[in-house]
């Protein structure tokens, strides 16, 4: 895993954060536990995680994915609705 350079919920730069175990990280300015993985997101088309962000937006304006396998295009919510992510 690279290095992490900021606390994601007080922005306490890269010294501040130790590292537990494994994932689990601790920040020493907010006081906050945290896990910081990858999370692999599937086409709901064709079931390829060769997911990328598309250069255009989607029609309502939020940012949109494209399958680079199948080219589905989904808006975030969409996308993220689809992988069942709240």
């Amino acid at each position: 895993m690279r290095e992490i350079n900021f606390c994601p919920f007080c922005d306490a730069p890269q010294h501040k954060i130790l590292l537990c175990k494994g994932d689990v990280f601790f920040c020493k300015e907010c006081s906050k536990f945290f896990e910081l993985k990858e999370i692999e997101l599937k086409c709901p088309k064709c079931e390829s995680s060769n997911i990328v962000k598309s250069d255009f937006p989607a029609p309502n304006g939020e940012a949109a994915f494209q399958c680079n396998d199948c080219k589905k295009t989904l808006s975030a919510s969409e996308f993220l609705k689809a992988n069942k992510i709240k």
